[in-house]
């Protein structure tokens, strides 16, 4: 029994040590770190170079891509946020014209356009892709709201 629990104890600390002095492993680590914190351009270049030191890290590999891809939605909730301050903006104007309207609808129909192209995935962020989802409601409901009572 003593033996089978010093084995156990012995490679344990074998696996921990080689993540701990392995660069890529612990770069993998300190990825995911900052993936789970949100912080998805840290991660993506810790991913970035762990992948780099070692091609077979699975772990750098997912977190590589699964930081793109969050990237993208936290990109698309950022443009979105800019793209209603705009027609916010557009719309506080004493006078909208024509020209306000069409580019009203164009960021909307960006907004939906861009959400509809956002690639999937299990490992995302929930609320990232609530925040996402609230985006496209809004810019959705919007432009049901103007443009498909008035047929412009």
């Amino acid at each position: 029994m003593k033996k089978i629990l010093f084995s156990l104890l012995f490679l344990i600390m074998g696996i921990f040590l080689y993540y701990f002095f392995n660069d890529s492993y612990r770069y993998s680590l300190e990825a995911k770190a900052y993936y789970e914190m949100g912080q998805y351009n840290k991660a993506l270049i810790l991913s970035q170079k762990a992948y780099k030191l070692d091609k077979y890290n699975r772990m750098a590999f997912t977190i590589l891509t699964q930081s793109k891809i969050a990237k993208s939605w936290q990109k698309f909730i950022d443009e979105s946020e800019q793209y209603f301050i705009d027609i916010d903006n557009i719309s506080n104007k004493e006078k909208i014209t024509k020209a306000d309207k069409i580019r009203i609808k164009m960021m909307l129909e960006i907004i939906m356009g861009e959400y509809k192209t956002l690639k999937h995935s299990e490992f995302l962020n929930e609320t990232l892709k609530n925040n996402a989802y609230i985006q496209y409601k809004k810019a959705k409901e919007l432009y049901d709201g103007i443009f498909k009572k008035t047929n412009e």
